[in-house]
């Protein structure tokens, strides 16, 4: 009998020959956290294990619904299994010792019932068992280590790291990434350099990665640039960073800029959501809900397609020269956008128009056809420099946003509100790297939308082909210049 994963993967072959397109069926998990009572303080290895239970069983349930629908990969969310408010001594009676599956083979599901500190590791692999699913998971890693061979090696003798496991359909390991760079995680430790691990399946080449690590380097571009992965797994703890950073933003942002799949899983908890399944040609399907206890968490299931490598649409690796000088007749004022001093020009009234701002050797422009309503005020803005509050990186930022209220001071402040429907919007500027991530965030009655398939970008320019079918929060590029980072960004750093 023929089983399903040599279907599949006896079809994909055939596809491949006959030229047609392929795809595979993705899911992620928003989950809405199951935590005993705070005043808890979990001591053993028994109460760290009835601590997670509500979770694991959980990600049972949402796994058993998966494969009714023949889903293919599952990911769920930084910091799901035990939540996020441990130290780095709470944290260990939930650690385990995950081997390196590049040097091991092991698959706990099937392994002896005797071996001690594995039961987690254990529920998973019998979750993607018994589900004949992928499964991608976040958990706590505790390596030991010689204090007297290894100077970084801590007093405890073992390091403590926040890792992300993959477990195919077998409930074999056959990855273990560790997060590079933390988000105030003192209860975790740095690996000694950046990795960039990788998994293979019938539908794709996978990179892996977590939460903060998307906004540098290594791992999250150089996997794509050295790699050719066209496809990544995100386990996330991310809260809203308006007016740029939020989930369903920057993460859709970040699978167009690269051309690439991106799963994103979020955990729904207070200032904590936002989970999608991004291609490069917009959001297969995201969900946002910033009401923790009302509608909770969701299963998120799309069919996409195949990568077999990105399909990145590069910026110019050269500042273009900016030649179309415009005559600016506007204020021209300077506000704090993301606790950085944003140049912006306010947008005229006119129901269509073109203007200009420079910071720094960064001109931004914007083209707009637009019916702003009375009390919105909207604004251009540019930022080039070094972003450095809770930590340290280089970007260049060209955007049109609506301001929090009328007065130009709120310009760059966060706000869900806007009335004003824009028919066109372009947006271009001067970028010196080639790492641009664009973004189109609109208002739907006080929540958060994406601007979904209505968008393109080519060669640093993005584009609403179509008019926006919501009033317009914000359109950005963002560019990252990780050369220009100086080195900066080290443990601890956050949005």
């Amino acid at each position: 009998m023929v089983s399903r994963w040599t279907y599949i993967t006896l079809t994909m072959l055939l596809c491949v020959e006959l030229g047609e397109s392929r795809t595979f069926r993705a899911a992620v998990l928003e989950h809405a956290l199951r935590l005993p009572n705070r005043t808890l303080f979990v001591r053993s290895r028994e109460q760290a294990l009835a601590y997670v239970e509500p979770n694991l069983a959980e990600f049972e349930r949402q796994a058993a619904i998966a494969r009714t629908q023949d889903v293919d990969i599952l990911v769920t969310p930084e910091d799901g299994i035990y939540g996020t408010a441990h130290g780095r001594t709470t944290i260990r009676p939930f650690l385990e010792t995950i081997p390196d599956p590049k040097h091991v083979t092991w698959n706990p599901c099937t392994a002896s019932a005797d071996i001690p500190n594995v039961d987690v590791q254990r529920r998973l692999s019998c979750i993607a068992r018994n589900n004949t699913l992928y499964l991608v998971a976040n958990y706590g890693d505790m390596q030991p280590c010689s204090v007297q061979n290894d100077s970084h090696c801590p007093s405890v003798g073992h390091y403590q790291y926040n890792t992300d496991i993959v477990f195919d359909p077998n409930g074999t390991l056959i990855a273990r990434y560790h997060k590079t760079h933390l988000y105030y995680e003192y209860q975790f430790d740095e690996p000694s350099e950046a990795e960039n691990i990788v998994f293979e399946t019938p539908f794709g080449k996978f990179g892996v990665f977590t939460c903060y690590d998307i906004l540098f380097e290594k791992p999250a571009t150089s996997l794509v640039n050295d790699l050719g992965v066209g496809n990544i797994v995100f386990p996330t703890a991310w809260f809203d960073a308006l007016p740029f950073f939020a989930a369903v933003e920057f993460h859709s942002a970040f699978a167009m800029g690269m051309g690439v799949n991106f799963l994103a899983a979020n955990i729904h908890r207070h200032r904590f959501h936002g989970s999608g399944i991004y291609t490069p040609d917009g959001a297969a399907v995201y969900y946002y809900n910033d009401t923790v206890g009302s509608g909770g968490g969701k299963l998120l299931i799309a069919d996409i397609e195949v990568l077999d490598k990105p399909t990145r649409r590069l910026g110019n690796d050269q500042s273009k020269p900016d030649s179309r000088m415009l005559s600016v007749d506007q204020f021209e004022f300077k506000s704090y956008a993301f606790h950085d001093l944003f140049n912006f020009v306010s947008l005229r009234d006119s129901h269509a128009d073109e203007i200009k701002v420079c910071h720094n050797a960064l001109c931004c422009h914007a083209k707009y056809t637009a019916n702003i309503h009375e009390g919105d005020r909207y604004a251009l803005g540019a930022f080039d420099g070094l972003h450095t509050y809770r930590g340290h990186f280089y970007h260049q930022i060209c955007t049109v946003l609506k301001c929090a209220n009328s007065s130009y001071s709120s310009c760059g402040s966060p706000t869900l509100d806007a009335r004003s429907i824009f028919s066109n919007i372009t947006i271009w500027g001067t970028f010196s790297t080639p790492y641009l991530f664009p973004e189109v965030l609109m208002s739907d009655n006080g929540s958060l939308a994406l601007a979904q398939t209505q968008l393109s970008f080519e060669n640093g320019t993005l584009d609403t082909n179509n008019p926006l079918d919501l009033p317009l929060l914000s359109a950005t590029v963002i560019g990252r210049k990780y050369s220009c980072d100086n080195g900066t960004a080290k443990q601890h750093a956050v949005l």
